[in-house]
């Protein structure tokens, strides 16, 4: 209201300039200050709910300018042209009351309200031309009055709309929506958490998580579906899944980026949805997209961080030098971040991330673009936050990263957790057993290796084995459940019959097991909410034959 009073000012100022007596004579002066003040106190309220609607800030200014001049010239325009029509009845009678329905908003009262008072000095100039003094108080009700009235009263109701919006009241009593039901085939380890989290075991956690979730409009399967996990000091954490799968989800969620549907998670105690400041202050972000300033440097965007964290002045410095160091900055600390790469982009992202001690570092793809040897300097920099005593969570695409990193680890498919544990664990757990590779040579030196045998040899061997690949000379075995004791043991007896040159045997890899859980991810257009019609027409084009679709052009 201050910076707005101060562009008022700047309009009477302008009215005595010029001398606009409809304005500005000692009867209408009060009322014009009194309308321009009352319909800033109405209509920045009005405006302020607006805001959740845009993510661009260029995209929402230039569309409530739009929406605020549509309004308040053409609801007086309107009401201002259907008074030209004197001798219509049933039109007055309906400008009557379409002027009582427009009150509601404070354009019309503002416009309206100018429009009153520069008709009122035109009909008192033209009754001083014959010499009567003609005059009404601007206040009055019929006149300026009741438009004042109302936006007084609409700046009290906006505000407390604006406040009940921000404070949720709609979402948490009008359309929350019923918790969903738990999945009968839960994972045991899964199910074993949640447990451990509902029974309070996770009080010493850093991160506690306890039925999370988050629906988005328009989709009929929650992006993030109960999860509960509780991180504890010096672990990382390990976030799996597919793209769509929830887990940059999960992280908006935790650093208030985004709304929670329901359920609830709490940083170094502190919930996130009541206490996000404290939150923030006790939490590092690298986010899956680079938020740094393209005309700020390395080293300058680490000052700015170390202040808005709280740093010391006299120990930024250092602070800022230790994640320089840290991450391998050096010879780029000094340019501006615009001509980074991608990869020296990402190593500014988690120096951010890491300053201030904060007490859990989210990690979102951190890797992302980076060359081999930058991408192993970023993990001694993240192992050395784990040494510390700070949790992590990390999200990434690299199995060898969550190898070399994580302690536990979690997929998660259509935003539910359905393994959890270390990585053996879910190696053993989850994995296909061994993969037998073996190379056979021929019998005599000229002649095409002979791989029948040992094929006979694995099926009886092995039954239920699976071929994953025969070449010239090399035979690949999927076998499913068996003593790695027995492998050996069967394979060397046979080497010599078999004509065996080398072998090789192997666990399955986090991959597979990755790969396996991520052919239950269902595509995101089986998950929007259709208008029965276009329903209709999906399954439609579903059961079109191929040879229909070829023969198109």
């Amino acid at each position: 209201m201050i910076n707005y009073s101060i562009s008022s000012a700047m309009v009477v100022g302008i009215f005595v300039a010029f001398d606009k007596k409809c304005y500005t004579s000692p009867t209408n002066l009060p009322a014009l200050v009194a309308l321009l003040l009352l319909y800033g106190w109405s209509v920045t309220p009005m405006m302020y709910p607006m805001s959740y609607i845009f993510n661009v800030p260029s995209t929402a200014y230039v569309s409530l300018s739009c929406i605020n001049l549509f309004i308040g010239i053409n609801s007086s325009a309107i009401t201002f042209i259907l008074e030209l029509f004197e001798n219509n009845r049933a039109l007055l009678q309906f400008n009557d009351i379409l002027k009582k329905v427009l009150l509601i908003f404070p354009h019309f009262c503002l416009g309206r309200g100018l429009i009153d008072m520069a008709m009122n000095q035109a009909v008192t100039d033209v009754y001083a031309r014959f010499g009567e003094e003609y005059s009404i108080d601007p206040f009055k009700w019929d006149f300026v009055g009741r438009n004042l009235v109302f936006m007084a009263a609409e700046g009290f109701v906006y505000f407390i709309l604006t406040l009940l919006i921000q404070y949720r009241f709609f979402l948490d009593h009008w359309l929350s929506e019923s918790p969903s039901t738990l999945d009968k085939h839960e994972d045991n380890d899964v199910a074993q958490e949640r447990e451990r989290i509902y029974n309070g075991g996770s009080k010493e956690d850093i991160l506690q998580i306890r039925d999370l979730s988050k629906t988005y409009p328009g989709r009929r399967r929650p992006a993030v579906d109960r999860i509960c996990v509780g991180v504890p000091a010096g672990e990382c954490f390990g976030l799996l899944g597919v793209n769509g799968a929830g887990k940059t989800t999960t992280f908006k969620m935790l650093t208030g980026d985004t709304d929670v549907s329901s359920g609830q998670a709490s940083v170094a105690g502190y919930s996130i949805l009541t206490n996000i400041l404290d939150v923030h202050q006790n939490m590092g972000y690298c986010p899956q997209f680079d938020a740094i300033d393209d005309l700020l440097t390395g080293r300058e965007h680490l000052f700015l961080y170390a202040r808005l964290r709280g740093v010391p002045e006299s120990e930024i410095a250092r602070v800022a030098e230790w994640g320089i160091q840290k991450l391998g900055l050096s010879e780029y600390a000094g340019r501006c971040a615009g001509t980074y790469s991608g990869g020296n982009k990402r190593k500014l992202s988690t120096a951010i991330a890491m300053i201030g001690c904060p007490a859990l570092v989210l990690l979102d793809e951190p890797t992302t673009g980076m060359d081999p040897h930058s991408r192993r300097f970023l993990w001694n920099a993240i192992m050395s936050v784990i040494q510390d005593g700070r949790a992590v969570v990390l999200t990434s695409h690299s199995m060898e990263e969550c190898e070399a990193l994580c302690t536990r680890l979690v997929i998660m498919v259509n935003g539910t957790f359905k393994c959890l544990g270390t990585i053996q664990h879910l190696k053993y757990k989850f994995g296909d057993g061994y993969v037998v590779t073996m190379k056979i040579k021929a019998a005599k030196p000229g002649l095409a290796p002979d791989l029948n045998p040992a094929e006979a040899f694995m099926e009886s061997s092995f039954p239920g084995c699976m071929q994953r690949e025969k070449h010239y000379n090399t035979l690949q075995y999927e076998i499913a459940s068996s003593s790695l004791a027995r492998i050996f043991q069967l394979v060397v007896a046979n080497k010599e019959k078999l004509n065996i040159e080398d072998y090789s045997v192997s666990q399955t890899t986090l991959d597979q097991v990755f790969v396996n859980f991520a052919k239950q991810q269902s595509g995101e257009d089986d998950d929007l909410v259709l208008h029965p019609r276009a329903a209709g027409a999906r399954r439609e084009m579903k059961i079109s034959p191929v040879s229909d679709l070829r023969n198109k052009p």
